[in-house]
Protein backbone atom coordinates (compact mmCIF):
# COMPACT_ATOMS: atom_id res chain seq x y z
CA UNK A 1 0.00 0.00 0.00
CA UNK A 2 1.34 3.23 -0.73
CA UNK A 3 0.62 6.69 1.57
CA UNK A 4 -2.91 7.29 -0.10
CA UNK A 5 -4.32 4.00 -1.33
CA UNK A 6 -2.82 0.93 -3.06
CA UNK A 7 0.45 1.59 -5.62
CA UNK A 8 -0.67 1.85 -9.51
CA UNK A 9 -0.05 -1.40 -11.37
CA UNK A 10 -1.61 -0.52 -14.59
CA UNK A 11 0.87 1.68 -15.93
CA UNK A 12 -0.19 1.33 -19.21
CA UNK A 13 -3.70 1.91 -18.99
CA UNK A 14 -5.47 5.68 -19.52
CA UNK A 15 -7.91 7.57 -17.62
CA UNK A 16 -10.73 7.78 -20.20
CA UNK A 17 -12.73 10.58 -18.88
CA UNK A 18 -12.25 13.05 -20.95
CA UNK A 19 -12.49 15.73 -18.88
CA UNK A 20 -9.75 14.77 -16.57
CA UNK A 21 -6.27 16.69 -17.02
CA UNK A 22 -4.67 13.33 -17.78
CA UNK A 23 -7.00 11.87 -19.89
CA UNK A 24 -5.28 9.26 -22.80
CA UNK A 25 -1.92 10.09 -20.49
CA UNK A 26 -0.21 6.42 -19.65
CA UNK A 27 2.32 5.91 -16.66
CA UNK A 28 1.15 8.34 -14.73
CA UNK A 29 0.23 6.74 -11.60
CA UNK A 30 -2.82 7.79 -11.28
CA UNK A 31 -4.98 4.26 -12.69
CA UNK A 32 -5.33 1.71 -9.81
CA UNK A 33 -7.58 -1.47 -10.11
CA UNK A 34 -10.83 -1.75 -8.71
CA UNK A 35 -12.19 -5.26 -8.99
CA UNK A 36 -13.43 -7.61 -11.83
CA UNK A 37 -16.35 -9.09 -13.01
CA UNK A 38 -17.47 -11.56 -15.39
CA UNK A 39 -19.20 -9.83 -18.70
CA UNK A 40 -20.64 -12.15 -21.36
CA UNK A 41 -18.77 -15.17 -19.71
CA UNK A 42 -15.53 -13.07 -19.59
CA UNK A 43 -13.30 -11.32 -16.75
CA UNK A 44 -13.64 -7.94 -17.09
CA UNK A 45 -11.09 -5.56 -15.27
CA UNK A 46 -12.54 -2.10 -13.18
CA UNK A 47 -9.98 0.65 -13.28
CA UNK A 48 -10.61 3.66 -10.92
CA UNK A 49 -8.30 6.57 -11.61
CA UNK A 50 -7.65 8.97 -8.72
CA UNK A 51 -7.45 12.10 -9.91
CA UNK A 52 -10.82 12.89 -10.77
CA UNK A 53 -12.37 9.58 -9.50
CA UNK A 54 -14.05 8.20 -12.48
CA UNK A 55 -14.38 4.24 -13.08
CA UNK A 56 -14.30 2.44 -16.14
CA UNK A 57 -13.31 -1.17 -17.05
CA UNK A 58 -11.42 -2.99 -20.04
CA UNK A 59 -14.35 -2.21 -22.55
CA UNK A 60 -15.15 1.30 -21.83
CA UNK A 61 -14.62 3.98 -24.98
CA UNK A 62 -14.51 0.13 -27.40
CA UNK A 63 -16.71 -1.20 -29.70
CA UNK A 64 -17.93 -4.16 -27.08
CA UNK A 65 -18.80 -1.44 -24.57
CA UNK A 66 -22.42 -2.30 -23.39
CA UNK A 67 -23.39 -4.89 -26.08
CA UNK A 68 -25.46 -7.92 -24.72
CA UNK A 69 -24.15 -10.20 -27.44
CA UNK A 70 -21.69 -12.68 -27.28
CA UNK A 71 -18.04 -11.37 -28.71
CA UNK A 72 -17.71 -14.34 -31.18
CA UNK A 73 -21.16 -13.73 -32.67
CA UNK A 74 -20.79 -10.20 -33.52
CA UNK A 75 -17.35 -10.44 -34.65
CA UNK A 76 -18.67 -13.44 -37.54
CA UNK A 77 -21.99 -10.84 -38.28
CA UNK A 78 -19.05 -8.30 -39.20
CA UNK A 79 -17.03 -10.83 -41.23
CA UNK A 80 -20.06 -12.19 -42.71
CA UNK A 81 -20.88 -8.29 -43.66
CA UNK A 82 -16.82 -7.63 -45.08
CA UNK A 83 -17.68 -10.39 -47.89
CA UNK A 84 -20.58 -8.55 -48.84
CA UNK A 85 -23.39 -10.96 -47.23
CA UNK A 86 -26.50 -9.02 -46.97
CA UNK A 87 -28.19 -7.78 -43.40
CA UNK A 88 -31.27 -9.90 -43.73
CA UNK A 89 -28.33 -13.18 -44.64
CA UNK A 90 -26.62 -12.37 -41.52
CA UNK A 91 -29.35 -11.95 -39.28
CA UNK A 92 -31.10 -15.34 -40.67
CA UNK A 93 -27.79 -17.04 -39.73
CA UNK A 94 -26.84 -16.02 -36.54
CA UNK A 95 -30.27 -16.10 -35.64
CA UNK A 96 -30.27 -12.38 -34.44
CA UNK A 97 -32.38 -9.56 -35.18
CA UNK A 98 -31.18 -7.34 -38.35
CA UNK A 99 -31.40 -4.22 -36.78
CA UNK A 100 -28.66 -5.70 -34.17
CA UNK A 101 -26.69 -6.28 -37.23
CA UNK A 102 -27.12 -2.60 -38.47
CA UNK A 103 -26.35 -1.41 -35.19
CA UNK A 104 -22.95 -3.17 -34.90
CA UNK A 105 -22.06 -2.46 -38.07
CA UNK A 106 -22.80 1.52 -37.61
CA UNK A 107 -20.68 1.31 -34.47
CA UNK A 108 -17.93 -1.03 -36.14
CA UNK A 109 -17.68 1.85 -38.65
CA UNK A 110 -17.34 4.19 -35.43
CA UNK A 111 -14.75 2.05 -34.27
CA UNK A 112 -12.92 2.70 -37.87
CA UNK A 113 -13.38 6.48 -37.93
CA UNK A 114 -11.27 6.51 -34.59
CA UNK A 115 -8.82 4.17 -35.48
CA UNK A 116 -8.01 6.15 -38.65
CA UNK A 117 -7.98 9.30 -37.05
CA UNK A 118 -5.70 7.86 -34.32
CA UNK A 119 -3.34 6.09 -36.17
CA UNK A 120 -3.58 7.46 -40.52
CA UNK A 121 -1.84 10.78 -39.90
CA UNK A 122 1.47 11.97 -41.41
CA UNK A 123 2.55 9.03 -43.78
CA UNK A 124 5.12 9.32 -45.92
CA UNK A 125 4.80 7.72 -48.76
CA UNK A 126 6.28 8.24 -52.28
CA UNK A 127 3.49 7.42 -55.02
CA UNK A 128 -0.62 7.50 -54.22
CA UNK A 129 -2.92 6.68 -57.01
CA UNK A 130 -6.66 7.39 -57.12
CA UNK A 131 -9.44 6.16 -59.13
CA UNK A 132 -13.07 6.10 -59.12
CA UNK A 133 -15.04 2.96 -59.39
CA UNK A 134 -18.83 2.86 -59.80
CA UNK A 135 -21.12 0.77 -57.27
CA UNK A 136 -24.13 0.22 -57.16
CA UNK A 137 -26.97 1.84 -54.77
CA UNK A 138 -30.93 1.55 -54.22
CA UNK A 139 -31.08 0.57 -57.85
CA UNK A 140 -28.78 -1.37 -60.75
CA UNK A 141 -27.70 1.66 -63.34
CA UNK A 142 -25.13 0.83 -65.26
CA UNK A 143 -23.29 4.77 -66.11
CA UNK A 144 -22.11 5.78 -69.66
CA UNK A 145 -18.63 5.95 -69.19
CA UNK A 146 -17.96 8.17 -72.03
CA UNK A 147 -20.18 11.23 -69.81
CA UNK A 148 -17.78 13.19 -68.54
CA UNK A 149 -19.69 13.81 -65.17
CA UNK A 150 -22.47 11.29 -63.58
CA UNK A 151 -24.93 11.49 -60.58
CA UNK A 152 -24.80 8.31 -59.73
CA UNK A 153 -23.02 6.76 -56.89
CA UNK A 154 -19.28 6.27 -57.13
CA UNK A 155 -16.25 5.09 -54.98
CA UNK A 156 -13.17 7.37 -54.73
CA UNK A 157 -9.81 5.69 -53.34
CA UNK A 158 -6.54 6.89 -52.76
CA UNK A 159 -4.14 4.27 -52.63
CA UNK A 160 -0.08 4.20 -51.42
CA UNK A 161 1.71 1.88 -53.94
CA UNK A 162 4.59 1.06 -51.97
CA UNK A 163 2.53 -0.40 -48.81
CA UNK A 164 -0.61 -1.75 -50.67
CA UNK A 165 -2.36 1.36 -48.30
CA UNK A 166 -5.77 2.29 -48.37
CA UNK A 167 -5.14 5.82 -47.90
CA UNK A 168 -9.17 6.97 -47.80
CA UNK A 169 -11.82 6.33 -49.72
CA UNK A 170 -15.02 8.66 -50.33
CA UNK A 171 -18.56 7.06 -52.17
CA UNK A 172 -19.90 10.45 -54.14
CA UNK A 173 -20.92 11.21 -57.83
CA UNK A 174 -18.56 12.06 -60.24
CA UNK A 175 -18.29 15.58 -59.87
CA UNK A 176 -15.82 18.00 -58.95
CA UNK A 177 -16.56 19.09 -55.70
CA UNK A 178 -16.41 14.82 -54.66
CA UNK A 179 -12.78 14.77 -56.42
CA UNK A 180 -11.57 18.18 -54.00
CA UNK A 181 -12.84 16.64 -51.24
CA UNK A 182 -11.28 12.66 -51.79
CA UNK A 183 -7.49 15.03 -52.35
CA UNK A 184 -8.00 16.95 -49.28
CA UNK A 185 -8.73 13.94 -47.17
CA UNK A 186 -5.68 12.22 -48.76
CA UNK A 187 -3.45 15.24 -47.44
CA UNK A 188 -4.50 15.41 -44.26
CA UNK A 189 -3.55 11.89 -44.03
CA UNK A 190 0.25 12.79 -45.51
CA UNK A 191 3.34 14.11 -44.27
CA UNK A 192 4.61 17.35 -45.62
CA UNK A 193 6.50 15.65 -48.21
CA UNK A 194 3.91 15.43 -51.45
CA UNK A 195 3.91 12.34 -52.94
CA UNK A 196 3.50 11.36 -56.63
CA UNK A 197 0.38 11.65 -57.88
CA UNK A 198 -1.16 9.09 -60.69
CA UNK A 199 -4.57 9.02 -62.20
CA UNK A 200 -6.66 8.12 -65.11
CA UNK A 201 -7.54 10.82 -67.70
CA UNK A 202 -10.31 12.77 -65.33
CA UNK A 203 -9.31 16.42 -65.16
CA UNK A 204 -11.51 16.79 -61.88
CA UNK A 205 -7.78 15.26 -60.24
CA UNK A 206 -5.98 17.91 -62.12
CA UNK A 207 -8.44 20.70 -60.79
CA UNK A 208 -8.31 19.21 -57.40
CA UNK A 209 -4.77 19.32 -56.78
CA UNK A 210 -4.67 22.59 -57.90
CA UNK A 211 -7.11 23.77 -55.26
CA UNK A 212 -5.02 21.63 -52.38
CA UNK A 213 -1.84 22.62 -52.91
CA UNK A 214 -1.89 25.58 -55.65
CA UNK A 215 -0.27 28.62 -54.96
CA UNK A 216 -1.81 32.18 -55.53
CA UNK A 217 -0.04 34.65 -57.76
CA UNK A 218 -0.86 38.07 -58.23
CA UNK A 219 0.49 39.91 -60.77
CA UNK A 220 1.38 43.70 -60.15
CA UNK A 221 -0.04 46.92 -62.55
CA UNK A 222 1.78 47.52 -64.90
CA UNK A 223 0.54 51.15 -65.41
CA UNK A 224 -0.47 50.78 -69.36
CA UNK A 225 -3.53 51.02 -70.93
CA UNK A 226 -6.13 47.50 -69.89
CA UNK A 227 -7.00 45.51 -67.60
CA UNK A 228 -4.37 44.14 -65.41
CA UNK A 229 -3.51 40.29 -65.54
CA UNK A 230 -5.99 38.34 -63.59
CA UNK A 231 -4.35 36.26 -60.46
CA UNK A 232 -3.75 32.44 -61.08
CA UNK A 233 -3.22 29.37 -58.84
CA UNK A 234 -0.24 27.70 -60.17
CA UNK A 235 1.19 23.92 -58.90
CA UNK A 236 4.29 24.64 -56.60
CA UNK A 237 7.76 22.92 -57.63
CA UNK A 238 7.34 20.08 -55.56
CA UNK A 239 4.25 19.17 -56.41
CA UNK A 240 4.49 16.12 -58.96
CA UNK A 241 1.44 14.87 -61.40
CA UNK A 242 0.58 12.13 -64.06
CA UNK A 243 -2.25 11.13 -65.90
CA UNK A 244 -2.89 7.80 -67.81
CA UNK A 245 -5.16 8.08 -70.78
CA UNK A 246 -6.80 5.29 -72.08
CA UNK A 247 -8.22 5.81 -75.27
CA UNK A 248 -11.21 3.61 -76.33
CA UNK A 249 -12.99 2.64 -79.68
CA UNK A 250 -16.08 0.34 -79.89
CA UNK A 251 -15.24 -0.58 -76.09
CA UNK A 252 -11.81 -1.53 -76.88
CA UNK A 253 -8.72 -0.08 -76.19
CA UNK A 254 -6.82 0.79 -78.60
CA UNK A 255 -3.90 3.04 -76.98
CA UNK A 256 -2.34 4.15 -73.54
CA UNK A 257 -0.90 7.47 -73.53
CA UNK A 258 1.17 8.79 -70.34
CA UNK A 259 0.98 12.34 -69.71
CA UNK A 260 2.82 14.31 -67.11
CA UNK A 261 0.71 17.15 -66.12
CA UNK A 262 2.71 18.79 -63.22
CA UNK A 263 6.36 19.25 -62.51
CA UNK A 264 9.47 17.30 -63.41
CA UNK A 265 11.58 13.96 -63.45
CA UNK A 266 8.72 11.82 -63.68
CA UNK A 267 9.90 8.48 -64.74
CA UNK A 268 7.82 6.54 -67.27
CA UNK A 269 7.84 3.56 -65.41
CA UNK A 270 6.10 5.34 -62.41
CA UNK A 271 3.17 6.71 -64.59
CA UNK A 272 0.95 3.86 -63.89
CA UNK A 273 -2.04 2.88 -62.63
CA UNK A 274 -1.82 -0.78 -62.50
CA UNK A 275 -2.07 -1.33 -59.08
CA UNK A 276 -5.21 0.81 -57.98
CA UNK A 277 -7.07 -0.74 -60.71
CA UNK A 278 -5.66 -4.66 -59.08
CA UNK A 279 -7.42 -3.22 -55.88
CA UNK A 280 -10.67 -2.27 -57.55
CA UNK A 281 -10.49 -6.07 -58.72
CA UNK A 282 -9.92 -6.81 -55.05
CA UNK A 283 -13.17 -4.95 -54.01
CA UNK A 284 -15.12 -6.22 -56.49
CA UNK A 285 -13.82 -10.21 -56.12
CA UNK A 286 -14.05 -9.99 -52.29
CA UNK A 287 -17.10 -7.82 -51.39
CA UNK A 288 -20.23 -8.81 -52.78
CA UNK A 289 -22.39 -4.92 -52.38
CA UNK A 290 -19.56 -3.28 -54.80
CA UNK A 291 -19.29 -6.34 -57.62
CA UNK A 292 -20.93 -5.67 -60.76
CA UNK A 293 -23.11 -8.54 -61.75
CA UNK A 294 -24.93 -8.87 -58.46
CA UNK A 295 -28.42 -8.29 -56.46
CA UNK A 296 -26.63 -8.19 -53.20
CA UNK A 297 -26.29 -4.40 -53.38
CA UNK A 298 -26.60 -1.58 -50.73
CA UNK A 299 -29.94 -0.50 -50.35
CA UNK A 300 -28.84 3.17 -48.91
CA UNK A 301 -25.69 4.91 -48.94
CA UNK A 302 -25.16 5.25 -45.73
CA UNK A 303 -24.99 1.35 -45.47
CA UNK A 304 -22.82 1.14 -47.91
CA UNK A 305 -19.94 3.63 -46.27
CA UNK A 306 -20.11 1.89 -43.15
CA UNK A 307 -19.68 -1.44 -44.44
CA UNK A 308 -16.62 -0.26 -46.81
CA UNK A 309 -14.92 1.45 -44.02
CA UNK A 310 -15.26 -1.47 -41.69
CA UNK A 311 -13.72 -3.38 -44.90
CA UNK A 312 -10.95 -1.17 -45.88
CA UNK A 313 -9.88 -0.67 -42.30
CA UNK A 314 -9.60 -4.76 -41.48
CA UNK A 315 -7.77 -4.73 -45.13
CA UNK A 316 -4.95 -1.88 -43.96
CA UNK A 317 -4.58 -3.34 -40.42
CA UNK A 318 -5.79 -7.45 -40.21
CA UNK A 319 -5.55 -8.38 -43.68
CA UNK A 320 -1.66 -10.23 -44.84
CA UNK A 321 -1.36 -8.59 -48.49
CA UNK A 322 0.11 -11.14 -51.23
CA UNK A 323 1.99 -8.04 -52.14
CA UNK A 324 3.92 -7.81 -49.54
CA UNK A 325 5.99 -10.83 -48.89
CA UNK A 326 9.37 -10.89 -46.73
CA UNK A 327 11.18 -13.57 -45.09
CA UNK A 328 11.51 -13.77 -41.41
CA UNK A 329 14.68 -14.93 -38.88
CA UNK A 330 14.45 -18.53 -39.78
CA UNK A 331 13.72 -18.37 -43.68
CA UNK A 332 10.28 -18.69 -43.67
CA UNK A 333 8.19 -16.64 -46.01
CA UNK A 334 5.61 -14.29 -44.16
CA UNK A 335 2.83 -11.66 -44.98
CA UNK A 336 2.49 -8.40 -44.22
CA UNK A 337 -0.38 -6.17 -43.51
CA UNK A 338 -0.04 -2.59 -45.64
CA UNK A 339 -0.08 -0.92 -41.85
CA UNK A 340 2.38 -2.74 -40.88
CA UNK A 341 4.37 -2.71 -43.95
CA UNK A 342 3.76 1.47 -43.43
CA UNK A 343 5.67 1.42 -40.18
CA UNK A 344 1.61 2.25 -38.45
CA UNK A 345 2.09 -0.73 -36.56
CA UNK A 346 4.26 -3.17 -35.39
CA UNK A 347 2.51 -6.70 -35.56
CA UNK A 348 -0.34 -7.75 -37.81
CA UNK A 349 -4.08 -6.99 -35.97
CA UNK A 350 -6.44 -8.98 -35.21
CA UNK A 351 -10.38 -7.81 -35.85
CA UNK A 352 -10.92 -7.76 -31.52
CA UNK A 353 -7.72 -6.25 -32.07
CA UNK A 354 -9.23 -3.49 -34.07
CA UNK A 355 -12.90 -3.30 -32.71
CA UNK A 356 -10.59 -2.65 -29.10
CA UNK A 357 -8.17 -0.17 -29.83
CA UNK A 358 -8.26 3.00 -27.44
CA UNK A 359 -8.03 5.76 -29.64
CA UNK A 360 -6.13 8.49 -27.83
CA UNK A 361 -2.73 8.81 -27.99
CA UNK A 362 -1.03 7.82 -25.35
CA UNK A 363 1.88 10.24 -24.03
CA UNK A 364 4.91 9.07 -21.46
CA UNK A 365 6.40 12.45 -19.82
Amino acid sequence: MGKRGPKPQFTDVACLNKDCELYGLTDQGNVVGNGTYISRGEKTRRYICRHCGKAFCDHTDTFYHDLRKAEQTIDLALKMSMKGMSIAAIADVLEVQSASVKRWLARAAEQCDKVNDTLMTNLDVPKIEMDEMWVIVKKKIVPRMEVYEDDGPWMWVAFATNCRLIVTFIIGPRKQYVADELVKLTADCLSETIPVYVTDGLDFYKVALLNQYGVRIEYPKTGKRGRPKNPEIVPPEDLKYAQVVKKRKGGKLQKVVRKVIFGEDIEQKEISTNLIERQNLTFRQDNNRVSRKTIGFSKVVKGLVNQMKLYCTHFNFCREHGGLKYKDEKGVECKNTPAKECGITDSKWTLRDLLTFKCFKTSVV
